[in-house]
């Protein structure tokens, strides 16, 4: 797991904020994301809930299996979830 910086953590509670009050992510937002196939939720008990997939097009990392910062809002139906550290766009989950 890795540190985030301050100035991330406060973006993304920001962010979740402004979801909880109903500004959603754009089509914009999200045509700059990252994207996020087979995934599926982390359901280690014992820690924070996080995405776990394979990621395309992120910006620090290569393609491949990630475990996401913490899951901060999701929208399976519109395809997007926000973490800590920076929006996704969802494919397809793990199974289907």
């Amino acid at each position: 797991m890795s540190i985030l910086p301050r100035e991330t953590v406060i973006a993304g509670l920001e962010a979740a904020r402004k979801i909880k009050e109903g500004h959603l992510p754009t089509d914009e937002d999200l045509s700059d994301a990252p994207t996020l196939a087979d995934w599926a939720i982390s359901d280690n008990a014992n820690e924070l809930v996080r995405l776990v997939g394979w990621v395309t097009g992120h910006p620090l990392l290569d393609d491949g299996w990630i475990t996401t910062s913490v899951l901060l809002a999701i929208d399976p139906e519109r395809k997007w979830a926000r973490t800590v550290s920076r929006l996704y766009r969802l494919d397809k989950p793990l199974g289907g």
